[in-house]
């Protein structure tokens, strides 16, 4: 770690420095390093394992101009615990965890261990190969480890459990890559990992460090790409981790500005150094960890609503180097900002004013999406042209669809579907139907796929017994063959952003409200795919589609149906119009011949 990238807010490698790190045999010193940045502080001391935490036996660092404190610990051993001692400027001493500590003890416990997390990947050919490839499929499952699975005692699944039970799922699914909620060390369930406290460190609860490489390089090994869950903007309140962390604020801005909107405390992206920390996090999942790319949480919380003494355009700088860094730093990354505003130009290139990432994790579309299917069929003319034309302004971005945990948090998708038990079924697969043959890659929180009914839930595990139900079985079954037609069919997923790939062929969305009817042709890799989807409680009969852009009369072929032995019904061709039926709230696939 160069210092002046340090304090300039650019460097990405602070964990080579900071922390703890065993002592290099041609050193000629025994035991741990210790490192921390604690500029408010009067003394910081370490105590644990290795001296009984008896207070008066702590190994005492060094203070340096710059604000590093430093020592070494010449009887620590690998494995060991420890924390900081701090005394801060007012006098009073804190018990502190390491900020750039590997690994934690499992929960109750708080305080940090010796560490050092290497691990022997063999998944050098898989990085070699990855890349961010427009036309290539990019389905994600996003997935809390913590509520995936438990055992039968509510225990959780540990990192090599997960990967023996994820896989074949993921594989059957036809999905292409992994989203793992915030596993970042974290003390409350609750927040699903969304309120951290050890950003270094793979948490505890599902096993070491090495377990979570494991699982990651299992991962790639099958062929599937691994994203994580990052959260630059805030972490947790809790005494003893970043919070006041040398006496003074430090991590977060001073006073009212440094509380976010979810009670957690916002970080201070004024200060270089703590850039410096989150840059260097980031890198450290992908470069020590081998994930292969990161979903940024709540950018749009620091670019509008900076704290005191900082700025929207400090916030944006920042997000600006941690695109640039990582792409330069790790090439073939994915890098996903979370987009709650819609308008942060997140997938620009910088020097069009926009922040450099490679997706969006576009949320409006499903909300739109969502509260269409959710409202009685009479609404549902005022809500079409909407939903007709999300799609028209889609290419100015590089949007990621996402049907994610934010949309399962006050009831799975569907349970939210409007009507009765068959119609939830019959609307749910016209949803997903919506999200894989849409333009825009794919991603779909866990649950969805079985026909989840219940909320999301950190403390419970998905209701796996509901595929015993012929419905909820079905469901799934219908689920992973949509996946297959995804993955299978260039025209879904190559040119995806390509404007010319797309054409909206239903009539016009401003009069078509009472029929309900959602039409798009998809062309791309040799092929063209019709995608039409009926969501009205009737029968779609002798409806008109205009494919005269293809030429010619088309003969078309059945691809793909949301309900399985009736098919769409083409009645004939004429002049480049498409006259067909279809069966209330039904959707198909139709191969363009």
């Amino acid at each position: 770690m160069e210092p002046q990238e340090f304090y300039g807010g650019i460097a990405f490698d602070a964990y080579e420095t900071l922390g703890v790190h065993p002592c290099a045999p041609h050193s000629g010193h025994r035991g741990w390093r210790f490192c921390v940045f604690a500029p408010h502080a009067r003394q910081v001391q370490v105590v644990g394992d290795w001296n009984g935490w008896n207070l008066y036996r702590a190994t005492r660092l060094t203070r340096g101009e710059d604000g590093l404190w430093h020592g070494r610990a010449a009887t620590a051993r690998a494995g060991q615990l420890y924390k900081y001692n701090i005394q801060g400027a007012n006098g009073c001493w804190h018990l502190r965890a390491d900020p750039y500590a590997f690994a934690f003890e499992p929960l109750p416990g708080t305080a940090s261990r010796l560490c050092d997390p290497q691990f022997a990947f063999t998944d050098a050919a898989w990085l070699a190969r990855r890349g961010v490839d427009p036309n290539a499929p990019l389905a994600i499952y996003e997935v809390h480890a913590g509520s995936w699975q438990r055992h039968p005692d509510g225990s959780y699944y540990h990192y090599t459990e997960l990967a023996a039970a994820l896989i074949p799922h993921l594989l059957a699914h036809h999905y292409t890559h992994v989203e793992f909620l915030p596993l970042a060390e974290y003390p409350f369930d609750g927040s699903g990992g969304y309120q951290g406290t050890g950003y270094f460190a793979p948490t505890a609860r599902f096993g070491t460090p090495q377990e979570f490489c494991a699982l990651v390089n299992a991962l790639h090994g099958a062929g599937l790409g691994v994203l994580m869950d990052f959260v630059p903007v805030h972490f947790a309140v809790d005494d003893g981790f970043l919070a006041a962390f040398d006496g003074e604020p430090l991590y977060e801005y001073p006073g009212a500005a440094g509380r976010s909107p979810w009670g957690s405390l916002r970080f201070d992206l004024s200060r270089g150094e703590i850039r410096s920390f989150l840059l260097s996090a980031a890198a450290f999942w992908l470069h020590r960890c081998h994930c292969d790319g990161l979903r940024v949480d709540a950018i749009g919380q620091a670019l509008y609503h900076p704290g005191t003494g900082g700025s929207s355009w400090q916030a944006a700088e920042f997000f600006k180097t941690l695109a640039a860094g990582l792409h330069a730093r790790c090439p073939g990354v994915t890098l996903i900002a979370e987009d709650t505003a819609g308008c942060l130009l997140a997938t620009r290139p910088t020097g069009q004013g926009g922040l450099g990432f490679d997706y969006k994790w576009d949320i409006g579309w499903a909300h739109r999406a969502l509260g269409y299917f959710a409202a009685p069929f009479a609404a549902r003319p005022a809500l079409y042209p909407a939903l007709a034309e999300d799609m028209a302004g889609f290419f100015e971005e590089r949007g990621l669809n996402a049907a994610s945990h934010d949309d399962n948090t006050a009831g799975a998708i569907l349970a939210g579907m409007y009507g009765n038990y068959d119609e939830k079924f019959a609307q749910a697969r016209l949803f997903y139907l919506y999200l894989y043959t849409r333009p825009g890659k794919k991603l779909d929180f866990m649950g969805g796929e079985l026909g989840h009914f219940r909320a999301f839930d950190p403390f419970r595990p998905l209701d796996w017994a509901l595929t015993a139900y012929p419905a909820h079985a079905d469901f799934a079954a219908y689920r992973a063959a949509l996946g297959g037609l995804y993955t299978a069919h260039p025209a879904l997923h190559s040119g995806e952003y390509d404007p010319a790939c797309y054409a909206w062929v239903a009539n016009d969305p401003r009069t078509n409200g009472p029929a309900g009817v959602l039409a798009w042709l998809r062309m791309a890799g040799g092929e063209v795919l019709l995608c039409v989807l009926n969501t009205a409680p009737r029968p779609l009969q002798s409806y008109g589609l205009d494919l005269r852009r293809l030429g010619g009369a088309r003969t078309l072929a059945p691809c793909f149906a949301t309900c399985p032995g009736q098919p769409a019904g083409v009645l004939h061709t004429q002049n480049g119009w498409l006259t067909l039926s279809l069966p209330p709230l039904a959707g198909c696939v139709l191969a363009v011949l």
